[in-house]
């Protein structure tokens, strides 16, 4: 019996983000560092919400984000992840279905907690967060149902998915049967921290797996291990695989094959808050791509999106 059709299927951290503004002094007396992701364990979380004014609760998690984008714009899309059976949970999946995504995996866990991670937003707008993974790195392929994947036209993949063994076997089961059916895989890398640590297997995806990729400047130099963009842009270039690139206030660079398409930034008022800026991009670029537009609007569309959310808090518009 074949499933219910998607346009797009994300799989990802069930997270919610707690969002605080907090100044670059804070940061160093806590010893994180600036603009990147660290995971915590539940109790420094805990711990280090007690020292900071919260401004949003908002549910999050990166391919979610993106998700949610796509689904306001009237795109057919369903989200595998995984809650706890708590208060933060519910408000996770009352997110989703609030902006009609269809959550697959419905069934909460007693096992541990929700994830959520702790966003802190500097006076330059730049996110630094502390993440606690909680329940969402539990996912396991069989959390992952062959019909939705084969049913949709993308699967949409976060790379901070990357920490547990089960969650990576999640992600092979999914890239698996949706090549086998003919569809596509995106993929965002979504942090430095995670590919220092995981940058083979990203390696691998992206080259023999990927079709699309999204990334910001200082993670493609990351994933290849290169100081300047532009030497990216020449292994970018040999490669049958369309790579969206998000430059900060410079726009975007989209590169498929022997192209390489400058997109410019849109004007905004006021930069408030970075979070989600990549996911929005990567939910504006899909959001064309899925209509079947040029590789210009995919990525004019996408830094659009960004230049929205980076002038309110959170991820999410």
């Amino acid at each position: 019996m074949v499933g219910k059709e998607y346009d797009i299927v994300g799989i990802g951290n069930a997270i919610v983000d707690v969002i605080s503004d907090v100044d670059d002094k804070f940061l160093e007396q806590q010893e994180l560092r600036k603009g990147l992701m660290s995971l915590v364990d539940l109790d420094s979380i805990k711990s280090l919400s007690k020292k900071i004014e919260i401004k949003a609760n908002v549910s999050g998690g990166s391919v979610a984000n993106s998700i949610v984008a796509l689904a306001q714009n009237n795109i057919n899309t369903a989200f595998i992840g995984k809650v706890g059976n708590d208060e933060v949970g519910d408000s996770f999946i009352k997110g989703l279905e609030n902006e009609k995504v269809v959550f697959e995996n419905s069934v909460k866990s007693d096992e541990s907690e929700t994830g959520r991670c702790l966003v802190m937003v500097t006076p330059d707008a730049q996110r630094t967060m502390s993440t606690y993974l909680g329940i969402s790195q539990k996912l396991n392929a069989s959390d992952v149902n062959d019909d939705v994947i084969a049913n949709s036209k993308i699967t949409y993949l976060e790379g901070y998915l990357w920490d547990l063994d089960d969650a990576q076997e999640a992600i092979k089961k999914a890239i698996k049967i949706s090549k086998n059916a003919g569809k596509l895989v995106a993929f965002s890398v979504s942090d430095v921290f995670c590919i220092e640590r995981f940058r083979d297997s990203f390696l691998s995806l992206v080259n023999n797996e990927a079709d699309i990729i999204f990334a910001n400047e200082e993670e493609i130099k990351s994933l290849y291990e290169k100081n300047h963009l532009d030497e990216c842009l020449e292994i970018l270039n040999k490669k049958d695989k369309i790579f969206a690139i998000t430059l900060g206030e410079k726009g975007a660079m989209i590169v498929n094959q022997d192209r390489r398409i400058l997109i410019k930034p849109e004007k905004i008022e006021r930069l408030v808050d970075t979070t989600g800026a990549g996911d929005l991009f990567a939910a504006g670029f899909l959001l064309s791509f899925l209509k079947n537009e040029s590789m210009e609007n995919c990525g004019a569309t996408g830094v659009s999106f960004a230049s929205k959310v980076i002038q309110i808090y959170g991820a999410r518009l």
